[in-house]
């Protein structure tokens, strides 16, 4: 359906159009209407800012239903549009200038860099995320569910990470992780150190990376934790992270079947071989995950009757996934939430639910206790 005027005005009303040139090389009218088709009927564009690069975009849309918005990172040209980046706006985004022209967002432990075309477009999308930020603070009960279509058209698009749109100083810590994932994968982990590991980055890319120290700190347990095999829970039940979903050899040689994947950040890795069940979650203490245990645990019940292997996971295996396995073990064995926990720490001794997941753990041990007792 081709966009009208007036439906381009309504667009254009947060659009920084005065100063900025938005389009170098293409028609305007083309592109709008390629953000105007891709956008699901109930979400409104609130924000539009060119990004440096041919024909991206940081665009910010707003589910009507709800008012949550979120932050896509867009990759046009004349007949398509490439999805490179999702960050549903909430409360634990934070976004910084990088004085080099651009600015970082953080969220869910993820940096995103963005680099405007010029200073005054980065002025007015600076402005425009703050206030964002700053209304989503006030807000409860977040859950972004209305992004699942986004989270499916970015991995069916195959594209690469968004590196494709960030900075030089976004950049690095992107070619970071990956070189520093790549190099703890040829090592044996048992018998080396931090210092080891860190000189062998600096060799790699010849260069000190001494001002990047604190976030190699932190990533390197990052990915150590995610290079731990799944734990199994149960004889067909296994508690993991990204790092396990995303590795085949070890999800057959469980015999996983089912995956369920209790994250909003982590995309389905083999939906041709598995079948999968997506709750999308942040890792935040108002968080409602208890609404959520009904569906999950008939999903790892059928699991379960079939006789195949079940995979859940989050980003780390620590909290979300977590106590969506004790969950499931005290509905399904009449554990105490005590017996459960236990059962689960003992195996994986990371589990650590926020406090927020705790407290809902205590209310559906209730609930299963009244419905022992009140059939």
């Amino acid at each position: 359906m081709p966009v009208t005027d007036r439906k381009l005005d309504r667009y254009l009303t947060r659009i920084a159009t005065d100063k900025v040139d938005l389009y170098h090389h293409v028609n305007r009218i083309a592109h709008l209407s390629l953000i105007y088709k891709f956008l699901q009927v109930n979400h409104r564009v609130t924000f539009i800012i060119p990004l440096k690069g041919d024909c991206r975009y940081l665009v910010v849309i707003t589910c009507t239903e709800n008012d949550e918005s979120a932050i896509l990172g867009l990759n046009l040209d004349t007949n398509r549009i490439a999805l490179d980046s999702i960050i549903p706006i909430a409360i634990d985004l934070n976004v910084s200038l990088n004085g080099n022209g651009g600015f970082n967002i953080m969220s869910n432990n993820q940096y995103h860099t963005f680099q405007p075309i010029n200073l005054h477009a980065l002025w007015i999308a600076y402005q425009t995320l703050h206030d964002l930020f700053r209304q989503t603070r006030c807000s409860t009960d977040i859950a972004h569910r209305w992004l699942e279509e986004y989270y499916n058209q970015k991995i069916q698009s195959k594209q690469k990470p968004s590196c494709h749109i960030i900075s030089n100083g976004g950049a690095i810590h992107t070619r970071i992780y990956t070189k520093l994932k790549e190099i703890m994968l040829e090592v044996n982990l048992d018998d080396v150190t931090t210092k080891f590991l860190y000189e062998r980055l600096e060799n790699a890319f010849g260069m000190s990376l001494f001002a990047h120290k604190q976030y190699i700190d932190t990533i390197m347990l990052e990915i150590l934790a995610q290079m731990d095999k799944a734990t199994e829970i149960l004889p067909y039940l296994y508690l993991g992270s990204e790092w396990n979903a995303s590795n085949f050899e070890e999800l057959k040689a469980h015999g996983i079947g089912y995956v369920l994947n209790v994250s909003c950040e982590i995309e389905n890795f083999f939906p041709e071989h598995f079948q999968y069940l997506n709750i999308r979650v942040h890792d935040h203490d108002n968080v409602d995950l208890l609404k959520e245990w009904e569906r999950t645990y008939r999903f790892m019940k059928e699991a379960k009757v079939n006789h195949r292997g079940c995979l859940v996971h989050c980003k780390m295996g620590i909290s979300r996934s977590a106590s969506t396995v004790i969950a499931y073990l005290m509905k399904e064995y009449n554990q105490t939430l005590t017996t459960a926990f236990e059962h689960v720490k003992t195996r994986r001794s990371c589990v650590q639910p926020n406090d927020g997941f705790r407290n809902q753990l205590v209310v559906y041990e209730g609930i299963l206790a009244a419905k022992r007792t009140f059939p």
